[in-house]
């Protein structure tokens, strides 16, 4: 849409144009009579940041300027770094030489060919073959054949100097060829071990055969081809007296970056598989979106990398350039490797919980994956330290001093993470048997979970207790191995803990108390208390507080110093005692020697002989009410579920009585009336038994 004003209809846009224009042609102007401009006596910061601003854009420009003046010269300058390759300066003799490189190269390709298929031909079968799937050891075994190959290819490359020199390679066309053709073949190991163009079952990603070799063969040239460039760019940037060594770095990062930006499009269905990961929740979430715009990100990213270089060129900050570039190469290797262990140890494990005592080799499996993945991240953080603290450039005392530094935290931090995850591996084991979570509504009241024991009560707070204690310690050691002095921050803890303990009195009390609880052993996990007000199941045991779940569903969270007396419902025994109305009249003994025998009958079943301590009696009679006898019955069981025993009891009861002849409480109330005065003696019983022989009339029948 266009905005007109008034008085000549200019467009609105067009207006903003030629202010960008006329703003565009003063600014350079006015920073160049400002750089004339004597210094002011006093200048704040952002004045001190646009002079820095500034002188960075006249030396961008002077080095620009500088690079145009060399462009005719630059292709004389090439030729002469070519011609370096051959003894005599002669072009054609760099090229012969050159062609022999190649020679050697194929040799050494041909060797790690041979090397790594034949030592790794019975584990591909293997692993075709198997019935258990892709596993990590397999997969680590076809990368260990893989280096060993590349190790044959890197012997042969090595020991090919001899003859090369011998036929005329210049030794340094011999180093930068070496330098080139190990860092192309190490490359080709990350793409090997994701692609596996020969080995479905070995690969990473779900790509199809034909896919997945175009690709590998993709990746390998044009990592080739960008480790050429950079070699001989950097080859021409030593020399300076080359002639044009900016000019021959800037078009060989256009090349590169050129390289980049094909591989980002051409690759991106792999980047995106490698970016989302198996990862859930967050983390998964946040992959994900940046996995969608791994193609917008990946663009800008390698435009980025250009400006980076190109100021880096002119400032002499390539250091920091080469550091980021290995970053994201350790990144990558990163992602490589999570994808492997997230195709090996999946399946790793579900073999291992298919198995019998599975949980435990489950759990085994699951520290081991994490133990490894921490060494994983060890060795990535080492490296990266190392990439920038050879890019700051510090002394060579400084320098080794920070490297120490930092692998000694590193280390520090690995080993708090081993000691922390084979204490939880020593904790769950002991914890597997013991029911997690309310009891859904639904689930059946006669499976109710065993009680956990005092062990397994207290090992959830003692995991918790020593993880923050390896926590604080890893953390204080870290701290003083960085030189950071850690006594004030001792200090000052234990004056915040003197704090929360006047000030939160009741927090401690709370704590206190939950203690005392435990160490009493008055209630555990999985136990049914009554505390007077509130009763229910316990479910978690806190720092400071108890949680509750009622029968009915809802969970009550008790502070500990809230608790008083507890009533403990689910030790030892359980004496359960319940009424039966039975009908007027019944024989009491019957009923007893019936009742007994139930009882006795009951203890041959294997499952209720198990719950069962003293089986059913009778107790006798509680109650003679107006329409009925109530008789008490008891029995005592295991505390796990009584109230199953209760319901086969009464089972049983009701059958059985039947069969007896033993009648059960209508609750039928029969309302007499008495003969008139005037009638005879005899007609009364008459008048009486009347009734009771036909069909009681509705207007005298009560229920």
């Amino acid at each position: 849409m266009q905005l007109d004003d008034g008085a000549g209809g200019v467009p609105y846009r067009r207006r903003l144009v030629w202010l960008a224009v006329v703003v565009l042609t003063l600014l350079p102007a006015a920073l160049g009579r400002a750089a004339e401009a004597p210094p002011a006596p006093a200048m704040d910061n952002a004045m001190s940041s646009a002079g820095w601003l500034q002188q960075v854009f006249i030396k961008l420009e002077q080095e620009a300027t500088g690079d145009i003046s060399m462009l005719p010269a630059t292709p004389g300058a090439i030729e002469r770094e070519w011609r370096t390759f051959d003894r005599t300066g002669s072009s054609f003799g760099a090229l012969i030489n050159v062609g022999w490189v190649a020679f050697a190269a194929g040799l050494a390709l041909a060797v790690e060919r041979l090397v790594g298929r034949g030592l790794s031909r019975r584990a591909r079968q293997a692993m075709r073959t198997s019935r258990e799937g892709t596993t990590v050891g397999g997969l680590l075994l076809l990368l260990l054949c893989d280096i060993l190959g590349f190790a044959a290819f890197a012997a042969v490359l090595v020991y090919s100097r001899h003859w090369l020199t011998a036929v005329g390679a210049t030794t340094p066309l011999i180093i930068l060829a070496a330098n080139v053709l190990l860092r192309w073949r190490i490359a080709c190991l990350v793409v090997r071990m994701l692609l596996r163009p020969r080995e479905p079952a070995a690969r990473l990603l779900d790509l199809p055969d034909d896919e997945a070799r175009r690709l590998g063969w993709f990746f390998s040239a044009a990592i080739l081809a960008i480790i050429v460039l950079i070699g001989f760019g950097r080859y021409g940037l030593m020399d300076e007296d080359s002639g044009a060594p900016h000019v021959v770095a800037l078009l060989v990062a256009m090349a590169v970056c050129a390289l980049y930006a094909l591989i980002v499009f051409r690759a991106r269905a792999v980047a995106e598989a490698l970016i989302r990961g198996c990862s859930s929740g967050v983390t998964g979430a946040l992959r994900a979106a940046v996995a969608r715009a791994w193609l917008l990100l990946g663009l800008a990213g390698v435009a980025g990398l250009f400006v980076f270089f190109v100021f880096g060129l002119s400032l002499g900050l390539l250091a920091y350039y080469r550091a980021v570039d290995s970053t994201l190469g350790v990144l990558l290797v990163l992602l490589v490797l999570e994808r492997l262990a997230e195709k090996g140890w999946d399946q790793s494990s579900d073999q291992a919980f298919a198995r019998p005592g599975g949980r435990v080799d489950r759990l085994v499996t699951r520290i081991a994956r994490r133990i490894l993945r921490a060494g994983v991240l060890l060795v990535a953080a080492t490296m990266l330290a190392w990439i920038w603290i050879d890019a700051v450039e510090a002394p060579g005392e400084a320098a080794s001093l920070a490297l120490y530094s930092s692998l000694t935290a590193f280390a520090t931090l690995f080993a708090a993470y081993v000691a922390w995850e084979l204490l939880r591996l020593a904790i769950d084991r002991h914890l597997q048997d013991v029911a997690g979570g309310p009891r859904l509504p639904g689930s059946d009241d006669d499976g109710e979970a065993t009680p956990g024991s005092r062990l397994q009560t207290i090992l959830p707070m003692l995991r918790v207790a020593l993880g923050v204690l390896i926590a604080v310690v890893a953390t204080l050691m870290v701290l003083s191995h960085l030189g950071i002095n850690t006594a004030p921050l001792i200090a000052g803890a234990g004056v915040f803990g003197l704090a929360i303990s006047f000030g939160a009195q009741s927090l401690v009390r709370d704590i206190i108390s939950g203690l005392f609880y435990i160490w009493d052993d008055a209630f555990r996990v999985g136990e049914y208390i009554d505390t007077g007000r509130l009763k229910g199941t316990v479910e978690t045991l806190g720092i400071r507080s108890i949680k509750l779940r009622h029968h009915n569903g809802p969970l009550n969270t008790i502070p500990y110093g809230q608790l008083g007396a507890v009533s403990n419902l689910s030790r030892d025994f359980a004496t359960i005692k319940f009424n039966l109305r039975l009908a007027p009249g019944s024989d009491i003994e019957l009923v007893r020697k019936t009742v007994k025998r139930i009882g006795l009958d009951m203890q041959e079943e294997p499952e209720i002989a198990s719950e069962v301590i003293l089986p059913l009696k009778m107790q006798g009679i509680a109650e003679v009410a107006d329409t009925a006898v109530v008789l008490r019955f008891k029995f005592t069981a295991r505390p796990v579920k009584p109230s199953w025993v209760q319901r086969e009891y009464v089972k049983r009861m009701y059958r059985v009585f039947a069969e007896k002849g033993i009648a059960f409480a209508s609750g039928t109330l029969i309302l007499q009336t008495l003969p008139p005065p005037d009638a005879s003696p005899r007609a009364a019983p008459l008048a009486f038994a009347e009734p009771l022989a036909g069909p009681m009339p509705a207007s005298s029948r009560v229920a």
